[in-house]
């Protein structure tokens, strides 16, 4: 369950205090000294809430409460305890006699702040406005400086990349090239074709310039002998050599 409400509603006047209402608080308040706010309103006579009755007396009615502005010095005082405490008015007002927590805070929003921020000080922190300017042309300055050098690193990683795939590729071809050097088999195949006499020699020319077709059968039956390693049909797979000794055949 929540608090109690301090008086009844209804039947509880509203609105600014009069001077006769002002008289018998401050009359009650004088014979009988503070006691419970909830009670005060009945034994006083008054048609007022317990909490009205309490902010009348405290705000307005004190005998020892200062009227006007704060002082020079109080105002010292409160920048000093705004420092160390911050915004806990009442525990501020209890430093200063006289004077309420709530005429405090409305002098500290008014009057105050404004004038420590004329005077380059933050409010809050009670420090100097250009001390935390600084902090962050520094951080932005310093954020600046990494994405530097991580875009010189990336540089350099992509510059020290490049001759090492150079390198590799000519290595590859060098490979390539040695492989070609030492193959036994090509230089051998190449060295067959070369021993063969030229066909230009061996069958004449026709009228028309091409060697007849029954000149060169009997060139093609002796090669019908020759193994496919004298050809270089070595690299053909077993399908391909039946077809073409079937096409020979026929």
């Amino acid at each position: 369950m929540g608090r109690q409400p301090c008086c009844d509603k209804l039947g509880v006047k509203k609105g600014p205090w009069t001077a006769e209402e002002d008289k018998k608080l401050i009359n009650f308040i004088l014979t009988n000294g503070q006691c419970c706010w909830r009670a005060v309103p009945k034994l006083a006579g008054l048609r007022r809430c317990g909490k009205s009755c309490r902010l009348r007396w405290t705000n307005y009615l004190r005998p020892d409460l200062k009227r006007g502005l704060l002082s020079e010095d109080e105002e010292q005082l409160v920048i000093d305890l705004h420092a160390r405490l911050g915004n806990r008015w009442s525990k501020i007002a209890a430093r200063l006699p006289g004077r309420t927590d709530n005429e405090i805070k409305n002098h500290w929003n008014t009057h105050i702040k404004k004038k420590l921020l004329k005077m380059g000080i933050d409010p809050v922190t009670h420090e100097p406005l250009n001390n935390e300017s600084k902090p962050e042309e520094s951080s932005s300055h310093a954020e600046n400086s990494a994405d530097n050098n991580i875009t010189n690193s990336a540089d350099q990683d992509n510059s020290s990349t490049t001759p090492t795939s150079n390198c590799s590729s000519t290595t590859d071809d060098s490979t390539f090239l040695d492989s070609i050097c030492n193959d036994q088999t090509l230089f051998t195949s190449l060295s067959l074709w070369l021993d063969e006499p030229a066909l230009a020699d061996a069958t004449p020319a026709t009228e028309t310039g091409l060697p007849s077709w029954e000149d060169n059968i009997a060139w093609l039956l002796d090669c019908h002998d020759f193994g496919i390693h004298d050809f270089g049909f070595d690299c053909l797979n077993d399908n391909e050599l039946n077809t073409m000794n079937t096409l020979a055949e026929q």
